[in-house]
């Protein structure tokens, strides 16, 4: 039964957006991803599911969805998962990560709603020691 199955809080990990060093192209900055395990262990079987999309009463747009796998990451340690493009920011970018640690699943979903990806939210992102948005 459902309420048989235990759920765990994921702490500890999150993902983090960070403006790419490269420079500023014509139509906005690109935005690097990036997997943070601010845990002292390794987690394991790191499944990772991305997507991006916007809703609005005049159009609905969607970009693809792409999947990640990592057999491994490291206790703090960032892993780069992706470039965002400028004209991908304006969507919705949603993560979902699912991971085992001490036997057990975790899973959860990160959202960078738009307009969330601009300078004024940018703050130090552990481990990177970069500006960046980060959520846990």
């Amino acid at each position: 039964m459902l309420k048989d199955i235990e759920t765990r809080k994921v702490d500890n990990f999150g993902v983090a957006m960070v403006p790419s060093e490269l420079e500023v192209q014509e139509d906005g900055q690109e935005w690097e991803c990036f997997l943070i395990n601010l845990k002292d262990q390794p987690v394991h079987q790191v499944l990772v599911t991305s997507s991006g999309y916007k809703k609005s009463d005049e159009e609905e747009l969607r970009s693809s969805t792409l999947r990640y796998f990592y057999d491994r990451i490291e206790g703090e340690m960032a892993v780069r998962l992706e470039i965002v493009r400028p004209e991908l920011t304006q969507l919705t970018n949603e993560y979902w990560i699912s991971f085992s640690l001490d036997g057990h699943m975790y899973d959860k979903r990160f959202l960078f709603v738009e307009g969330s990806l601009a300078q004024e939210h940018l703050t130090t992102v552990p481990i990177l020691n970069k500006k960046g948005v980060l959520i846990l």
